[in-house]
This record gives structure tokens, C-alpha cells and sequence, in this order.
């Protein structure tokens, strides 16, 4: 059984040949542990130390670079050590098998982050931001990230949770002093402040749910008959062959996908197969899959050969696009001209398909996981259930919707959203 108080560690980079990978250690003794297997007795707090790390034989592995931090100034709030080695793929093996014959086992994924989380270094939103920073891949990814890291959510919270509070303090005066003369305008008060916080609640659901394709992307189906420049274009807007590009029709019998940051937000294009009567299973198989992705894609880019048009009545949410414009250079009305040789018309095709799918940007509170907006709208139908004309099932629908916004920061029942928070965190985060 796995428990929170063994020493763990992980390769924080990847393994591959590179000038230097780390490795992260925490748990109780793990300064003790690491002094064993290195040639220096102690090493002080904070300050990076060369030395030889050690196989059982006291045989040099690699020389490195050690730094220690002692509980609780540390990310896990637990002792931490860093090693810093040659990114040889024989030094990391060789010192993963050492740090394990020295009792320190695999972390989970996310387990330093969940120790940091347990040990009240990060609150439950700063953890799973923590989270977000590091898998963002686009520059509004990165942006909403770091905003959320840095407490843009925990004031939003702080700030609900605070008049929610107030207008159940002034419910819970009506209970208390019913039978005294209360201010007359007390009821109009504490309507006026339900609505302004139902309002504050729609809307942050209502930006939060628009934003989502900010997390998910925008997906691009690219449709058209054999040798019309789809493969050509999906290779140039990658500055790289992703698909294979011949004179032969054909080519590309099954989906190929690239994800692409423009204007700072990810798009997943999607190369098909040609269009066209099929000659055999596998290309009659390469056609329905292109027709299912255009279905579901938020927008098709359609390559046509001559003036095929009205071959895709069928297509909905499409741009028309006549590729090799460096051969033939006849514009269409109604037609997107572009080279994916030269580049001409790329730029302004990108351009047309963020403006044709992207939200402004949203600068206000913006929450990005499932998690916290269904907590938002718990919160929200609890205070639409609450007419004041029963006070005390009021005061009560008032108390729940509190306990749901309180919920998205607060670690009570903590065990039941750890599964939820690191399911998708990497191992050494």
C-alpha cells in the first residue's frame, strides 16, 4: 500500500539524450537518504552542490549537481531534493535503480503537487492551475492558467462567498428578531442582493462555458477530391511533412491530425482522404471517416478542384478554398485563393478561420474545469429555489449554495476530488 508519508522521487525531465535531466525526491529522511550515495557528508539548504553520486559499490555514476530543501520551505512542505545530472539515457537508468535500492519508490502522477496540497503549501485551486500551466499549449491557455495560479479565481470566490454570507447574516436576522421591529426595507434589501449575486453567478458560468474551446480547441476538417493541395497545405502550415504528398490520387486514406496555436488558441486540423468513387475497402473506409470528421468538426475547409460547389450542399460550417495558386492564377468569386508553395493567401485564410470561430477574448473570471462550474451551478439553482417566503427553507437554500462555492476551494471531503484534481497531472509534478 502506497502511503503519503514513503520517499518518493521522478525523472522531472524526459528521458532522452540531453545535456542535463533532473530528478525530484521528497519525503521524510530523504536529505539523510541522499547523503548515503553521494562522496560529501552534508550539503547545505538551498545551495547547489557539485558532487559524485554513488552505485552501492561506490562506484562514480556521474558527477551532479545536488541541491536540498529542508520542511517545511519546500514545494511538498516535506524534505526535497534535486538532482541534477548528464542526460545520458545509462545515468538516469543507473541512478533510478540506485534511489530505489535506497528505499524511494516511483511517484504517482501529480504526487509532489498532491503532498504540497495535503501539507497546506497550495490550495486546492492553485493546485490544479498548477496543473493547467503545465499542460497549456497555447498562449490563452497559458494566460488563464497563470491568472488562476495567481489568484484571479480564489478573489472570485472570496468575493461570491462573501456576499453570500451577508445575505444569509441578514436572512438569519429575520428568523432571530421576528417578533421585533425590523427595518422596513429589509426584504427589498436582501432581494436585491440574491439577484445581484445570481446575476454574478450566470454570468461566470455563461463566460466559463464559451471559454471551454479555449481548453478543448477548434477542430478543422480539411475536405476535397484527390490531389486538390489538402496534404500540401496541412505540411505547410506545419513548416513540416505531416502527411504524404504525391501526384498520386489517393495518397491519404485515413485521418491525420495537427495541432496548431493561432492567435494564441489551439486548432486541431484534420487531413482526409480525396473525395471520390472508391476502388477498394480501404479508400471506401478513408471516405466515410472524412465525412464523419466533417460532421463533427467546427469548421470545414473544402478544396475544390474546378467549380465543384454544389458537390457539398451536404457540408455545413465550410470555407471554399482553390489551392496551387502558383500555377493557376484564376481567382473565383466566392473562393479562397491560396499556394501552400509559395504561401500566398495561407496568412489570410488562417486569419478568416479564427474570425469565422473564435469568442473575443474573455478577460474576467474564467473557470476551466468541470469541477468548479458544476459546483457554480449547484450554488445557483440553490439560491433560485429561495423566494424569502418561507425564511427558514430560505436561510437553508442560502446555506447550500454557500457550501457549493466554499467546496471549490476548501479541502473537506478532500479524498473524493483527489482522484479527480491528479488524474491528469504529470509524474515528477
Amino acid at each position: 500500500m502506497r502511503k503519503n508519508s514513503d520517499k518518493i522521487f521522478a525523472l522531472a525531465t524526459k528521458k532522452s539524450k540531453s545535456a542535463i535531466a533532473l530528478f525530484r525526491l521528497s519525503g521524510s529522511t530523504s536529505i539523510k537518504s541522499i547523503t548515503k550515495i553521494i562522496n560529501k557528508k552534508t550539503i547545505k539548504e538551498k545551495t547547489p552542490t557539485v558532487c559524485y553520486i554513488l552505485n552501492k559499490n561506490k562506484e562514480i555514476i556521474d558527477q551532479v549537481i545536488i541541491t536540498v530543501f529542508k520542511k517545511p520551505k519546500s514545494y511538498t512542505g516535506e524534505e526535497m531534493v534535486e538532482i541534477s545530472c548528464h542526460g545520458s539515457v545509462a545515468i538516469i537508468n543507473k541512478i533510478n535503480e540506485t534511489l530505489i535500492a535506497n528505499n524511494f519508490r516511483t511517484a504517482e502522477p501529480g504526487e509532489f503537487t498532491k503532498r504540497a496540497l495535503l501539507n497546506d503549501k497550495l490550495t486546492v485551486l492553485e493546485a490544479e492551475s498548477i496543473n493547467d500551466i503545465v499542460n497549456a499549449e497555447t498562449e490563452n491557455q497559458r494566460r488563464i492558467a497563470i491568472k488562476n495560479f495567481t489568484g484571479g479565481l480564489e478573489e472570485f470566490v472570496e468575493n461570491i462567498s462573501t456576499k453570500t454570507m451577508k445575505l444569509l447574516a441578514d436572512v438569519e436576522a429575520i428568523i432571530d428578531f421576528v417578533d421585533e421591529e425590523l427595518p422596513k426595507d429589509l426584504y427589498k434589501k436582501i432581494k436585491e442582493q440574491k439577484k445581484n449575486i445570481v446575476n454574478l453567478l450566470e454570468k461566470t458560468i455563461e463566460q466559463s462555458l464559451l471559454s471551454k474551446e479555449i481548453f478543448s480547441g477548434y477542430t478543422i476538417t480539411l475536405i476535397g477530391k484527390p490531389n486538390t493541395g489538402k496534404s500540401s497545405f496541412i505540411n505547410y502550415i506545419n513548416n513540416k511533412e505531416i502527411s504524404i504528398v504525391t501526384n498520386i490520387p489517393g495518397t491519404t486514406t485515413d485521418l491525420v491530425t495537427s495541432i496548431l496555436d493561432i492567435n494564441g488558441n489551439k486548432y486541431t486540423f484534420i487531413d482526409t482522404a480525396g473525395i471520390r468513387k472508391y476502388r477498394n475497402l480501404i479508400e471506401k473506409i478513408g471516405i466515410e471517416k472524412s465525412l464523419k470528421s466533417a460532421k463533427k468538426s467546427d469548421l470545414n475547409i473544402i478544396f475544390l478542384k474546378n467549380k465543384e460547389k454544389n458537390s457539398y450542399k451536404s457540408i455545413k460550417n465550410k470555407i471554399f478554398v482553390k489551392s496551387k495558386f502558383d500555377i493557376n492564377k484564376i481567382k473565383i468569386k466566392g473562393i479562397h485563393n491560396i499556394s501552400s508553395k509559395s504561401g500566398y493567401g495561407v496568412k489570410n485564410l488562417l486569419n478568416k478561420i479564427s474570425k469565422k470561430l473564435e469568442n473575443n477574448v474573455i478577460e474576467d473570471t474564467i473557470f476551466s474545469r468541470e469541477r468548479h462550474v458544476n459546483s457554480l451551478k449547484k450554488a445557483l439553482i440553490s439560491l433560485k429555489k429561495t423566494n424569502f417566503k418561507e425564511i427558514d427553507i430560505s436561510a437553508e437554500n442560502i446555506r447550500n449554495s454557500l457550501t457549493s462555492i466554499r467546496g471549490i476551494n476548501q479541502k473537506f471531503d478532500i479524498e473524493e476530488i483527489l482522484d479527480i484534481i491528479f488524474s491528469d497531472f504529470c509524474i515528477g509534478k
